[in-house]
């Protein structure tokens, strides 16, 4: 009787799990938007990507304030750099890879393997928010087109980079960026509807 009764409960365990996968986390995906979890380069050697967590969620439309593009942090402190893009209207701060400010719920995020401008023919990689809410700084990305200019100003002085290549891929948690790495290189990413990421590239001038 007891063998039984552990049969039965495993299996009304195993049946609500399936529920859970199948329902659950399919509704959470549809209103989720994440960092790829490895990156990939042109030839296809994996990057892992350190202590991603998935964490650009529940992009909702929860106001209109990103109607004026160019946002004001409210840690104006200890930034590391500021990113311009006049084609947009967008110009907000960036911070330290290891500061609580460097997160896509706050910003733009740096992601953890990305080099800074002044690293040479090195990828500085950024991340954020897509759709209408007050923390979608990549809002109007998608309208960026090829040979806008991108400026950022790291440790006194203003790095610029020309935008070459614009692609999207499948939301699957990677991403393969495609670039020239004889180039030192700034990577934007964010949603493109429920399961694309967009892929902004371009190359310092």
């Amino acid at each position: 009787m007891l063998k039984k009764l552990k049969t039965i409960c495993i299996f009304v365990v195993f049946i609500l799990q399936w529920i859970f996968n199948f329902y659950i986390l399919d509704e959470l995906h549809k209103v989720s938007d994440y960092k790829p979890t490895y990156v990939y380069n042109k030839i296809g050697n994996q990057k892992p990507i350190e202590n991603v967590n998935n964490n650009l969620n529940s992009v909702e439309k929860v106001s209109n304030r990103y109607d004026k593009v160019i946002k004001k942090d409210i840690n104006k402190t200890n930034y590391l750099a500021v990113i311009k893009i006049d084609k947009i209207g967008l110009r907000t701060y960036l911070y330290d890879k290891n500061s609580y400010m460097n997160n896509v719920d706050k910003g733009v995020e740096i992601l953890k393997t990305s080099d800074m401008p002044d690293r040479d023919r090195g990828n500085l990689i950024l991340a954020a928010h897509s759709g209408s809410s007050s923390i979608a700084y990549f809002h109007r990305l998608n309208e960026v087109t090829f040979g806008d200019v991108v400026r950022i100003d790291y440790n006194n002085k203003t790095y610029e980079y020309k935008i070459s290549k614009i692609y999207d891929i499948e939301k699957t948690g990677k991403l393969i960026i495609d670039r020239d790495y004889d180039k030192s290189t700034l990577t934007m990413i964010t949603c493109k509807g429920d399961d694309k990421q967009l892929v902004v590239i371009g190359y310092m001038i």
